[in-house]
């Protein structure tokens, strides 16, 4: 892939950023702690009627900080990249306002950032009560139930679809987001927080959270299971557009270990050649997830994948390790004797009993949910 030589290079000594325990420092003695997208993805059943509550929308500053005083010794998060090529804090691979009866899906890379900003509810007039907006702007991202390349001002919603300015303007979730939302989708909610923020550029991150907390960055791909490689000029966006972001936050707030990540192994491999000191971890679903890649179909896979690409490590699915025979012992113990770091994530994390365990078994960092309540035992534990 033809590459800018200012995409390339890089003034940061990555050589030389500091190291947090458990992850890239093999004599630490606890297990590094990870806030996933914070204080915990904002989540709920597809079979309840109502959202789970979420006291702190995911991935948001506000998030990112109570994590970070509850004890997480670094803070995972999503990293998009919009239209206008900004960086910015997202996990889904739509966001997806309106009404369920007509919802209104875009991709983050078809809306400009003074767009992605305005979806947030906190810019909606959110009031209070779950679901409960105002405001007297409709907005527009894509076409009604659909996605789509060229968009207008988010002033100008079809109207054929917007019952209401207020509820043109409610933020849905549905249980799977890789397709855009259907009409009366049956997972599809409102989605709202008890603790609303805006939604933020990874500038605005760097700015916020102070640099002895490591960041897991995960370069997020929303391209579709049946593909098996994302296109090359696709990759060269979100990477050459987020390398870009973190040299700036670092040179501007100074040093941070930064660990970036992908379920992409194309992703991981363009990161490594272009900042090849940089901490690079490949996420993989180790089969939980069906996908065309066969690099994401294993456990075996990916830290085959790895440990050949020269990569510091593999994250993987719990659930995954928790399936193998004597908790995944035999996977951590070849990725370790490959000189690859492991890290895991996943609901299951939120069991102190299964972090310890974990940790016997040489994971070297997990990412979790419960942020406060898993640093709470595993304080107790350490008396």
């Amino acid at each position: 892939m033809a590459t800018s030589q200012s995409s390339a290079t890089s003034s940061v000594d990555w050589a030389g950023v500091k190291k947090f325990g458990g992850l890239l420092d093999p004599a630490a003695d606890m297990v590094a702690l990870g806030g996933h997208r914070g204080m915990g993805a904002n989540v709920w059943h597809p079979t309840s009627s109502t959202p789970v509550p979420a006291p702190y929308r995911e991935n948001t500053v506000k998030s990112f900080q109570r994590a970070v005083e509850c004890g997480a010794s670094f803070l995972e998060f999503d990293v998009q990249v919009t239209r206008d090529g900004v960086p910015v804090i997202w996990h889904d691979n739509y966001v997806v306002y309106g009404e369920e009866a007509c919802p209104t899906s875009s991709l983050v890379a078809e809306l400009s950032l003074e767009e992605f900003r305005q979806l947030a509810p906190i810019n909606a007039g959110a009031v209070g009560a779950a679901g409960s907006y105002g405001g007297d702007t409709p907005l527009m991202g894509s076409s009604p139930t659909a996605s789509t390349a060229s968009l207008g001002s988010l002033a100008s919603l079809d109207t054929a679809c917007t019952a209401s300015s207020a509820s043109s303007r409610r933020l849905l979730r549905k249980h799977r987001n890789g397709e855009p939302a259907m009409p009366h989708e049956p997972t599809l909610r409102a989605w709202a927080c008890e603790q609303e923020d805006q939604f933020p550029t990874l500038a605005e991150v760097f700015a916020a959270i102070p640099p002895h907390v490591a960041f897991d960055i995960e370069i997020k791909m929303a391209t579709p299971d049946d593909l098996p490689a994302t296109p090359a000029a696709e990759v060269d966006r979100m990477v050459s557009a987020t390398l870009a972001a973190v040299d700036a936050g670092l040179a501007a707030h100074g040093p941070r270990l930064v660990v970036f990540s992908s379920f992409d192994p194309d992703v991981c491999l363009e990161v490594k050649r272009r900042r090849p000191e940089a901490p690079v971890m490949f996420l993989s679903g180790g089969g939980v997830y069906v996908h065309a890649d066969a690099r994401r179909t294993s456990i075996a896979a990916a830290v085959d994948f790895a440990a050949a690409a020269g990569l510091q490590g593999v994250i993987l699915n719990t659930l995954a390790l928790q399936a193998a025979e004597g908790g995944g012992a035999r996977w951590i113990e070849s990725a370790r004797e490959r000189g690859l770091r492991v890290m895991t994530y996943g609901l299951p994390n939120d069991n102190p009993e299964w972090v310890r365990r974990q940790w016997y078994l040489g994971v070297q960092g997990v990412i979790v949910d419960d942020v406060a309540g898993v640093a709470a035992a595993l304080s107790a534990a350490l008396g």
